[in-house]
């Protein structure tokens, strides 16, 4: 037998055994769940602080309508956070697309764990995403008898190579993610929005931060948030954290958690010097709430929990009916804006019609996601042809100390906001991107709001990062070439960061993942 046939039979089996390997790895469709308990919102909470400043609220609400805040400011919106997990009584329902281990997510772990301690219902569901090396942490907080964890649409295998395997082989439902963000205190409060649970989103990432937007909310509509968390939290996707992955030690206990969690956001007090912490007393905080609510008249809208296949636009198709009640004037912010055919005709008919369309989306130097650049920049020209005002982040905004938390001094500010105003009358505030995941793949949420008032605090912030301070207007110039202008003047080549960041961005744009960005 020649060498050659001997190493061709050896690269086979080698083969053989990788493909076997494979299979046996990916071989579950989903990880066994364990039991699965359906749990409900308690009722609204009938004492308390959160009960007592809600009911201050309703009495200068008339009707139906609900009370909403925007939080724009990164340490504002923080403090909520801290605020709802402080004053909450009887439960706290909290859904978010990323949990990090960082400074500040850890400092809103510990605020979880001391309103167990006083009692409180927690129900935490994550989307398993980014749990990878986090789950030994959270299967120990969900030892504590008053928290529950559940992990949306887990990969069943839990290290990093098993993850990779799962996904080649499982994609089509490892795809879809929860992509919602929201935050139910004692049934009386909401809090949703573009922010996840992080260090950039709350200005304390030196890197860079993110110019984002969440809305808090009181009154009729905080019901409908706490029913969508219910379908979430009781659906055939929400897995017992416990049972997919156990803590891995005996030390990993919850004392030891607890502690370990205690002293790594307090070795960086330093960096969180902004924020108390350790519960604090909020009256201060709740009482000009209480006084600078804007009032209007709010739907929430959600994607089903189930993983999609059959109808993947449910929250698109309130989108763009939303989007079709615009008259005069629509403003967007969108950190990633990939349209499909549909949405964009939209847009086009619009302008065609003489009504004024802004878009506001990250230039290349203020987008950290290069795929999802790479899409957008191959509508540019359709979009400028369509009549359509487009505008561009700035890396070097003049509005980054909104987003900033001292001491830190990041790199630059990204756009993470998504809003949209139409009419000086509907307002728009939730977690939804207008790219292909967030149309077809990932699960969305939202209030839209109608409120003249609100409306116009979402417009003056829409109008303030359009400003030449802080964005690039894009138009074509004389010859028809793509051209960008802000007070520092007019260049002919795309803002970017560096010549790294325009040869990575090369590169990515030359993957075959458009459909996804």
């Amino acid at each position: 037998m020649s060498t050659s046939v001997t190493n061709i039979r050896r690269w086979a089996a080698v083969c053989l055994w990788v493909v076997g390997f494979l299979q046996v790895g990916a071989c579950a469709l989903a990880p066994a769940g364990g039991e699965r308990t359906p749990s409900y919102a308690l009722p609204a909470a009938a004492s308390g602080a959160l009960h007592d400043y809600d009911r201050r609220i309703e009495v200068r609400l008339g009707g139906s309508d609900s009370a909403f805040w925007l939080l724009d400011r990164a340490d504002e919106s923080f403090r909520a956070r801290l605020a709802l997990l402080d004053e909450a009584k009887t439960s706290l329902d909290i859904q978010y697309f990323i949990w990090e281990k960082d400074s500040s997510s850890r400092l809103l772990s510990r605020r979880v764990l001391y309103a167990a301690d006083r009692g409180v219902r927690v129900r935490l569901l994550l989307d398993d995403l980014t749990l990878l090396n986090q789950e030994a942490e959270f299967a120990a907080i969900a030892e504590h008898p008053n928290i529950e964890i559940r992990v949306f649409n887990p990969f069943s295998n839990r290290t990093a190579i098993g993850r990779f395997i799962d996904f080649v082989f499982h994609a089509g439902r490892l795809n879809h993610r929860m992509h919602s963000k929201a935050v139910v205190a004692d049934g009386r409060f909401a809090l949703i929005g573009g922010r996840n649970i992080g260090d950039r989103y709350f200005g304390i990432y030196d890197r860079f931060v993110q110019n984002d937007l969440d809305i808090m909310a009181a009154g009729p509509v905080v019901t409908e948030v706490s029913r969508s968390f219910d379908l979430y939290w009781n659906s055939s996707e929400a897995y017992l954290l416990p049972t997919i992955a156990p803590r891995r030690s005996a030390k990993s206990n919850l004392p030891e958690i607890t502690g370990f969690i205690e002293s790594y956001y307090r070795d960086r007090s330093t960096r969180l010097q902004a924020f108390a912490l350790d519960p604090a007393d909020w009256t201060a905080y709740f009482d000009n709430l209480t006084r600078t609510f804007a009032a209007g008249v709010g739907e929430y809208e959600y994607d089903l929990p189930e993983v999609r296949v059959a109808e993947p636009e449910q929250f698109y198709t309130q989108f763009k009916q939303f989007v079709g009640r615009t008259e005069r004037e629509i403003l967007i912010s969108s950190p990633y804006f990939i349209p499909d055919e549909t949405f964009f005709e939209q847009l086009k008919a619009l302008a065609a019609r003489g009504v004024r369309v802004v878009v506001l989306t990250n230039s290349l130097a203020s987008n950290n996601h290069k795929i999802a650049h790479a899409g957008y920049k191959r509508w540019r020209k359709r979009i400028l042809r369509a009549g359509i005002e487009l505008y561009e982040a700035r890396s070097d905004s003049a509005a980054i100390g909104v987003y900033t938390t001292p001491p830190t001094e990041p790199g630059f500010l990204g756009l993470h906001a998504k809003a949209v105003v139409i009419d000086d009358r509907l307002s728009f505030v939730g977690a939804a991107n207008i790219d292909p995941r967030a149309m077809n793949l990932n699960t969305e949420n939202g209030f839209f709001v109608e409120s003249p008032e609100l409306a116009e605090r979402v417009t003056a912030l829409i109008e303030r990062d359009t400003a030449p301070s802080t964005s690039w207007r894009v138009t074509f110039d004389e010859n028809g070439k793509l051209q960008w202008t802000s007070d520092k003047g007019t260049v002919k080549r795309e803002p970017a960061l560096g010549f790294g960041q325009r040869v990575a961005e090369f590169f990515v744009g030359l993957l075959p993942f458009k459909k996804q960005a």
